[in-house]
């Protein structure tokens, strides 16, 4: 009798046991199902979000992502290929398609590409160079000229720093899925994230978020410390106002473009406006650089970049030396450049250029290659720029154009 209780005991025991397994797991089942539909649609929602606002990395990369892609087309142009690569600054004072059309005057023929973009370190510049240079090969093509620009003020730890939001979108945009793959080889979580932000969240990584969302909510220290006075501001904003409609009549079939391939990633060039137009220039930019404007932009510079003192992060003078590394594998020449320095608004200090020259050093060690500095050529005066920093499109940009011609023309025979 005590023998069959026990025993009826354990079985109702044993099936308690069992019942409570069986809820235990399908409330576990239910809870991760639930979460993970909660998961997706908190990413559709973002998703949406970002696509709305633009901010996609296609979108705020987009300058990038579309002279990646144009690599399709360069491989294939019949004339020698000559590039200029490097940041913002490269963006603004090359001007390829003037290049092209004043060496065709001079009976050489070159297909020029300006590949300058605002926001990419050198670290950045390495994965993008290695893409191009597979492109290059796999085409078995070479450039007959790449110019690189070593822009200092990008290559700072101020700089780095303040890329750290945008170093995972950025990485996923430039690298390849092997080269993922192998960080994630060395740190699974960040593999993980890194393919989650390249697949499923439109290449923006939570940090770009969070980082937009905070400097809504607590935006940095504001650096427009100094103001024009009204009549300027009003007659810039009008001049502003005139040559937009001018571009509108000038290009009407103009496709709205981050980095138009029919301009090869330039701007519009003098020959193709009207004296009023370029009349109506002058006043614009006689209104437009001035005083404030610039040392506003000084003071932004040296918030953001350390542009006069220099302290210099070692990974990203590291990053620029294997850049050029991947240029010399496809290229018949190689020129790394510092481009023309607003030295009227922009003083390095003693220590700054004892660290420059020291980096200079240890690039041309890495490189074997003289680095041209062009930081003070006379041909480059201060009222050619728009900023502390970039030379201005009719005035700065013409004039480094042409000097970048008559420097390297013996190179493109």
């Amino acid at each position: 009798m005590n023998s069959s209780t026990s025993s009826s005991s354990k079985n109702i025991k044993n099936s308690n046991k069992n019942n409570m397994q069986v809820s235990s797991r399908k409330l576990y089942t239910y809870v991760a199902l639930k979460l993970g539909a909660v998961m997706a649609i908190a990413m559709l929602i973002i998703y949406a979000y970002l696509s709305a606002i633009g901010a996609t990395g296609q979108g705020v990369f987009g300058r990038v992502s579309q002279a990646r892609e144009a690599m399709i087309k360069i491989v294939k142009e019949p004339n020698d290929l000559v590039m200029f690569y490097g940041s913002s600054m490269t963006r603004a004072g090359f001007s390829p398609r003037q290049f092209d059309r004043n060496l065709a005057q001079k009976g050489k023929q070159v297909t020029s590409f300006n590949f300058g973009f605002g926001g990419v370190n050198p670290y950045f510049q390495d994965f993008l160079s290695r893409r191009i240079a597979h492109d290059m090969q796999h085409n078995e093509r070479r450039f007959k000229l790449v110019m690189i620009e070593f822009n200092p003020f990008q290559a700072t730890r101020a700089r780095w720093k303040r890329a750290q939001p945008e170093i995972d979108s950025l990485l996923t945009l430039m690298a390849s899925d092997k080269e993922l793959m192998a960080i994630a080889q060395q740190d699974i979580a960040r593999g993980v994230r890194l393919f989650n932000i390249k697949y499923l969240r439109a290449g923006i990584s939570a940090e770009m978020i969070t980082t937009y969302f905070a400097y809504a909510m607590f935006p940095p220290k504001s650096t427009q410390i100094h103001r024009d006075d009204d009549k300027t501001a009003a007659k810039r904003q009008q001049l502003e106002q005139a040559l937009s409609e001018r571009f509108e009549q000038d290009y009407p079939n103009y496709v709205d473009s981050q980095w138009s391939y029919e301009w090869r990633g330039g701007g519009t060039i003098p020959q193709e406006r009207s004296a009023e137009t370029l009349a109506l220039f002058d006043e614009y930019y006689n209104a437009s650089f001035t005083d404030a404007m610039m040392k506003n932009d000084r003071l932004s510079r040296i918030a953001s970049a350390d542009i006069e003192e220099l302290h210099f992060e070692p990974l990203l003078i590291e990053s620029f030396i294997n850049t050029v590394r991947q240029f010399q594998r496809v290229s018949d020449e190689v020129k790394v450049i510092i481009l023309p320095k607003n030295s009227k608004w922009i003083t390095t200090t003693a220590q700054g250029n004892k660290r420059l020259a020291q980096a200079i050093a240890q690039i041309e060690a890495g490189t074997n290659i003289r680095i041209d500095n062009h930081q003070d050529i006379p041909e480059i005066t201060a009222d050619m720029y728009r900023d502390s920093t970039h030379l201005s499109r009719y005035r700065g940009g013409v004039a480094y154009t042409n000097y970048l011609i008559k420097e390297y023309e013996n190179l493109l025979d």
